[in-house]
């Protein structure tokens, strides 16, 4: 770049360029020769292109195709990996005293390689009363299977939870959220509420309202088979 000084001289100062360069490998053409010469070998290149075989056009498609089939099926099969690599939400760990299912108590994070039905419920919630049945003929269907059935009682007393399981003849585990702190963890916000949770320890599925059997028994399949 060139400058006019007061005195008549001029002075030149280099510019540095910050333009990414041509990647080309020949030379830009400087004349009309060269540019007449450039157009010939444009035109060549697409008559040589043009005149290929169809064969060559449907290899490439083939080819194409074949990409695309092996990429679905490698998705297929990320779909039917565990709760990790479905990117599940883990499962909050919990630890309370059993009602019923056996003695102590029940720590979910102790169920590892086994699935998981977590089920919320209360003895003065008619529809969990209506549901009862149904998880209990699930845990006697799955648990040959490793199927690990386990219903909290929400806001109920010991008392009235124990009347109605034994009225149930429930023999799944069962066990209070002594200080609500389980239901918070789980963000419930109606009863009955039913969480399925892989073996792997994260939540697959959950539920909002009365399951029926048979939509209980499909979700089921589903989590045996992840």
């Amino acid at each position: 770049m060139t400058f006019s000084a007061r005195d008549g001289s001029t002075t030149t100062k280099q510019t540095e360029s910050y333009a990414q360069p041509l990647l080309t490998s020949t030379p830009l053409p400087t004349t009309m020769e060269h540019m007449e010469a450039a157009g010939k070998v444009s035109r060549e290149r697409a008559r040589t292109a043009g005149s290929r075989p169809r064969w060559a056009y449907l290899g490439l498609a083939a080819i194409a195709f074949l990409a695309l089939g092996a990429t679905l099926a490698f998705g297929y099969t990320q779909v039917r990996g565990t709760g990790a690599r479905l990117g599940l939400k883990p499962a909050p760990d919990f630890t309370v005293p059993l009602f019923t299912g056996g003695d102590g108590s029940f720590t979910l994070s102790k169920q590892r390689g086994s699935p998981v039905v977590l089920n919320f419920w209360a003895s003065w919630c008619p529809p969990c009363r209506a549901e009862f049945p149904a998880l209990q003929a699930a845990s006697d269907k799955y648990e040959g299977q490793g199927l690990v059935v386990f219903g909290a009682a929400i806001q109920d007393t010991e008392a009235d939870a124990m009347a109605f399981l034994q009225a149930q003849g429930t023999t799944f585990k069962t066990g209070p959220d002594q200080n609500g702190k389980l239901a918070l963890d789980y963000a419930v916000t109606g009863l009955p509420a039913t969480y399925f949770i892989t073996r792997d320890g994260r939540i697959y599925k959950k539920w909002i309202g009365q399951i029926d059997e048979q939509r209980l028994d499909t979700f089921i399949q589903e989590l045996l088979k992840l």
